[in-house]
């Protein structure tokens, strides 16, 4: 069992995301591990000096942070002087050098934007990824290539805003996911009031986002939304305007798809669908609870191919034990059928998912997969568009969504890069107030239990209203 003391116990956890870069299970590490941090003034500003004790071997690190620092960005660069001093004594301890460096964040893209601001060219800002923060000379490319073809996508208006909407139903529960849903065939009773709830929840959003802005763009998640009859997506979608806008709907697990749903999604205005096989292996799709085979994937995007939707396809790199070449023929697969977006995701152990209590999972092919996915998609015309990381991941690796050129998603570009407000509905979901002008993020959830947001839905959406009244208000 890994101890482990520092005098910044306000930063703790956020050190130990560093250790866990190379101990992914902190119960399995041995190390008595100690961090202490001082402070000095002198002429130059103030000296950070940071020691790290690995059982019985010292590491020092020592920097100076320049003077007349607003409080925030003192504390900002205060913490990552620790966080990259645990790091350093760590990949010198062990000899790892991981991919990302020392990053620990979900978006290595925001990063890339803060320099970008401070006046450095994207050839730049990949040597100072590298330089400064230790990421392998392929991710930092990687990360800069994508904010390249953000281009046009990434939006930064305060008067734009997104609307999501969550479906908390699904077929069967994931191995892998930590969503809060429910199975159709347990919560049947409660999906028409669930409906009718979203329908009002919607209703509000869209009032909220004409007072103070436009619409961007629309996307229903899920869970899985088609998970819905066809007649309940119609009739939760049908009354909004959300025809001209980029409008989204998952229909993400194939043994969900019918020709009236997708009848349903395309009278309703939705012009992009995701159809999300995760892997080709029949036997995989079995041990993770996919109620689907590959040939049903393949029927059913074959099916969504006799409309005029945008398709997205979701893959998992790393899943328990796929081979590489596993990993490739799903690809391969699914670049044969040339959808408009793919995203490779690598496989996460989320809290709260099925796969998390089982405990230790590896599988030591992971980055060659998605090394392979970069090469041969980016080799048939795809471009990576986003990125983000999750803790936890196989690898230390990250999620990357390809698209042809021009099918950037720009609701996965602006919810991604937190750079756009989004109004959220449905059970679980997160709303955000973004203010680029005011540079503040504020969140407002909805409960996530289906049950108690239905029983407290007028008191909850009260609340949500006086929460966007406030805040849209403040920063426009």
């Amino acid at each position: 069992m890994l101890e482990f003391s520092t005098n910044k116990e306000d930063i703790k956890s956020e050190l130990l995301d560093e250790i866990k870069l190379f101990f992914p299970y902190p119960e399995e590490c041995n190390l008595n591990v100690r961090h202490s941090c001082d402070e000095n003034q002198n002429d130059s500003g103030t000296e950070i000096g940071n020691t790290v004790f690995i059982d019985d071997k010292r590491y020092d690190y020592v920097k100076t942070i320049g003077k007349n620092l607003s409080q925030q960005d003192f504390k900002r660069l205060f913490k990552r002087e620790c966080k990259l001093s645990v790091y350093r004594a760590f990949s010198a301890f062990t000899g790892i050098k991981p991919p990302w460096g020392s990053l620990t964040g979900i978006r290595p893209s925001k990063l890339v934007y803060d320099m970008l601001e401070e006046g450095l060219s994207l050839n730049e800002c990949q040597e100072q990824l590298s330089e400064r923060f230790f990421v392998s000379r392929e991710k930092a490319g990687l990360i800069c290539d994508i904010v390249k073809n953000q281009t046009g996508y990434y939006k930064k208006d305060d008067s734009l805003f997104n609307i999501y909407i969550h479906i908390p139903f699904c077929t069967s529960k994931c191995k892998y996911c930590s969503f809060t849903t429910e199975t159709v065939s347990r919560a049947s009773g409660l999906i028409p009031e669930y409906v009718k709830k979203l329908k009002e929840e919607i209703s509000d959003a869209v009032d909220t986002v004409f007072s103070y802005g436009k619409l961007c763009s629309v996307y229903v998640g899920g869970g899985t939304p088609t998970a819905l009859s066809a007649e309940e997506l119609y009739n939760l979608l049908y009354d909004f305007p959300f025809r001209d806008v980029e409008f989204t709907v998952e229909a993400g697990r194939p043994d969900t798809i019918t020709e009236e749903k997708l009848d349903a999604i395309m009278r309703v205005g939705a012009n992009r669908i995701c159809v999300n096989p995760q892997t080709l292996n029949d036997k995989t799709l079995k041990e993770i609870g996919r109620s689907h085979t590959a040939e049903d994937f393949y029927r059913k995007f074959a099916l969504a191919r006799k409309y005029d939707f945008s398709v997205n396809v979701d893959l998992i790199a790393g899943l328990s034990g796929e081979t590489f070449e596993d990993f490739a023929f799903s690809l391969d697969k699914i670049a044969e059928l040339a959808p408009e977006n793919v995203t490779v995701h690598t496989l996460s152990r989320k809290n709260g998912s099925e796969l998390k209590q089982e405990g230790k999972i590896d599988n030591s092919h992971v980055s060659r997969m998605t090394d392979y996915a970069l090469r041969e998609l980016t080799g048939k015309g795809y471009v990576p568009y986003y990125l983000y990381r999750q803790k936890q991941m196989l690898g230390n690796l990250e999620n990357v969504g390809y698209c042809l050129k021009g099918k950037q998603c720009v609701n996965n570009v602006t919810t991604m890069e937190d750079c756009m407000s989004v109004i959220a509905c449905g059970a679980g979901s997160i709303s955000k107030a973004v203010s680029d002008k005011e540079k503040r993020i504020v969140r407002f959830a909805d409960l996530r239990d289906v049950k108690l947001y239905l029983d407290r839905f007028d008191e909850k959406l009260a609340e949500k209203r006086n929460f966007c009244q406030k805040q849209f208000t403040k920063s426009r």
